[in-house]
């Protein structure tokens, strides 16, 4: 989880630096595709060869963000209330997030939608959240790294880049392990790291007490986050297949090493649609009658997942927003 709060200036900086790098890498890379060089190209390709698992992509929509809004409802403790309420606040934040630097403006949105004595615990809900979503990514986003160099290797007789997958998997881990020594340890540990590192505010839990009352929850709130990254990995499958693409063994893979390159690389999520295309047709390489069926079924589902519920935040913001400015006129 990544903001311009939580980041030195000279992180944020050399983050971009480093993104915009990779970028270039992956633009070259797909530039020079032998699809990009045919005329081979037919507005034909641009539709899909069978539309069930479009049908069933869509029908896990709700599902997938549904996921998202039990884990935050859950976090911050309403057991009282209809998660409804939830569900709301996630998608008035993915409107938000939709348009700042990996999503950032999720967090703020959600913790601005909440009553101010609760914000405080709403952002490390969020922060928890965050931590158990992002390390299914790293962690599978690892694994894939490891996946497509044995790929390379194989193919080219090489194995001097394997030191990106270890450094992967090393991510990863350092990743789980900083959230569960703050949900184990908490100050103590902390105040040791901040010695040396900087730390995002929603790790600085200045009350014993509020670890103790997320500390039970963690595990159920890491298999929700595995179960809501194999529903929208499993959207994107659906997406490729609908296009033509049928080989799962390397679908799944590939997704996994696409959602890890956009978190690892600063993007806005309608940068993302550019950022995902080229990362599908970098690692997959196709034939190049398919690279119009890769980017338009890839295309769908970035729109489904998070321009779709992108509008509906939108239209429930204007909605609660009118409603607010009603009330304050009325007293």
């Amino acid at each position: 989880m990544k903001s311009p709060h939580y980041q030195p200036q000279l992180r944020k900086w050399l983050a971009w630096i480093t993104s915009l790098l990779a970028l270039t890498v992956i633009i070259a890379q797909v530039a020079q595709h032998e699809a990009l060089n045919t005329e081979s190209i037919a507005w034909a390709q641009l539709m899909p060869k069978q539309a069930w698992p479009l049908v069933l992509a869509a029908v896990l929509l709700p599902l997938n963000w549904g996921i998202e809004a039990l884990k935050w409802h859950l976090l911050l403790q309403r057991t009282n209330r209809f998660i409804g309420q939830s569900y709301r606040e996630v998608l008035v934040g993915s409107t938000f997030g939709f348009m700042t630097p990996n999503r950032t403006g999720d967090a703020l949105a959600r913790v601005a939608m909440l009553p101010s004595e609760i914000r405080t615990h709403g952002l490390r809900s969020f922060g928890w959240s965050a931590w158990a979503q992002g390390g299914m990514t790293l962690s599978f986003g690892a694994l894939a790294t490891a996946w497509f160099l044995n790929t390379l290797s194989i193919a080219a007789g090489t194995q001097t880049l394997w030191l990106i997958p270890v450094i992967a998997c090393a991510g990863a881990a350092a990743w789980w392990t900083l959230g569960w020594a703050n949900a184990q340890f908490g100050q103590s540990v902390l105040l040791r790291l901040q010695k040396s590192f900087p730390l995002p505010v929603w790790l600085e839990s200045k009350s014993p007490d509020a670890l103790k009352s997320v500390r039970p929850q963690l595990p159920l709130i890491i298999a929700l986050s595995a179960i809501r990254y194999a529903v929208f990995t499993s959207q994107f499958a659906l997406g490729l297949i609908a296009f033509g693409f049928s080989n799962p063994s390397e679908l799944f893979p590939a997704i996994a090493l696409v959602y890890w390159g956009n978190m690892i690389i600063p993007t806005a999520a309608l940068a993302e649609m550019g950022v995902r295309e080229a990362l599908i047709v970098m690692v997959l390489q196709p034939a190049p009658e398919m690279v119009v069926p890769l980017i338009a079924g890839t295309f769908f589902i970035w729109a489904l997942n998070l321009v779709i519920p992108a509008i509906i935040g939108a239209i429930i913001g204007a909605v609660v927003g009118s409603d607010s400015m009603n009330t304050a006129d009325e007293h």
